[in-house]
């Protein structure tokens, strides 16, 4: 239908993605946590001030994910990476079930007084 598309993509770069995505996922919940605790890293992490800090939350999430994405691309290209595959799903399944539980607000609100 559409020639434009490929039938597939190489594993190497699927693997790439879900692994980026991960990665993208721990550094969200890890800067929510940053931001719900400390007000210093809530306004250097912000951009824009009417948007709030989730402007820089959204960046540096983008940012980790294409670096990832990149170093893994570089790290796999052309290379037989079906040895990866269990490590990268269950990498993938636990982090969200991580960024699931850690970005509940009685998680990142739980204080010890």
């Amino acid at each position: 239908m559409f020639h434009f598309f490929k039938e597939r993509i190489h594993e190497s770069f699927a693997l790439a993605s879900i692994l980026a995505g991960s990665v993208a996922l721990h550094v969200a919940w890890i800067d929510n946590l940053l931001i719900t605790r400390s007000s210093s890293i809530r306004d250097w992490i912000t951009l824009n001030p009417e948007i709030g800090p989730i402007s820089g939350l959204y960046v540096d999430t983008l940012g980790a994910f294409f670096m990832t994405l990149l170093l893994a691309m570089a790290f796999w290209k052309g290379k037989d990476v079906s040895h990866w595959r269990d490590r990268v799903f269950w990498f993938f399944v636990c982090s969200i079930i991580i960024f699931l539980l850690m970005t509940l607000p009685f998680v990142y609100g739980f204080v010890i007084s």
